[in-house]
């Protein structure tokens, strides 16, 4: 077996261990509504902070999920990667199919990136906001549409460009 074939059979082997073999009645309700609940909730922090005057924390968090989108989904369809419901027989899909490529988990990238931004302004919450960011993650998984590999990708891609859009520090606080 080689590297590549090895790492796929250990994605697989933790992905059903994750999806199939922990079952669980109250993650069967809630990590579904974390499909639509992530958006609501990094838009509602940009509202808010909006709304509290900390508009230059608000605009960075707008231009890197926006910034994180535009890389994030092109890259979906450059690897091209099936979902594990397209791949594996024994998914339990727990929510509505999803019409893009697997690689990088869009969900993943945007929490971990949005909780780079918010915690370099917001130290305090960093924990919680990277915890929320691990449980949007392991929900990908739990729910059926995205592999551990995925949501590694994502999360290190999200945190990269959330780190480069704070290094670039694209609005001064004189500017808004």
């Amino acid at each position: 077996m080689n590297f590549l074939s090895y790492i796929k059979s250990v994605d697989h082997s933790i992905f059903l261990d994750l999806n199939r073999d922990i079952v669980n009645p109250f993650f069967d309700s809630f990590f579904p509504l974390l499909r639509d609940l992530t958006y609501f909730f990094w838009i509602f922090l940009i509202v808010y902070f909006w709304a509290t005057k900390e508009k230059r924390l608000a605009m960075l968090l707008a231009a890197g999920i926006i910034a994180g989108a535009i890389f994030t989904y092109p890259l979906k369809f450059l690897i091209d990667r099936q979902r594990p419901y397209e791949q594996l027989d024994t998914t339990r899909l727990l929510t509505p199919f999803e019409n893009d490529p697997s690689f990088p988990s869009g969900h993943t990238e945007m929490s971990f990136l949005a909780a780079t931004i918010v915690s370099q302004f917001h130290p305090g919450y960093s924990k919680y906001l990277y915890g929320f960011s691990l449980i949007v993650a392991l929900s990908r998984i739990y729910v059926g549409v995205h592999f551990p590999i995925d949501v590694i990708g994502g999360a290190i891609i999200g945190i990269v460009i959330g780190k480069l859009i704070l290094k670039r520090n694209l609005f001064k606080p004189e500017e808004i």
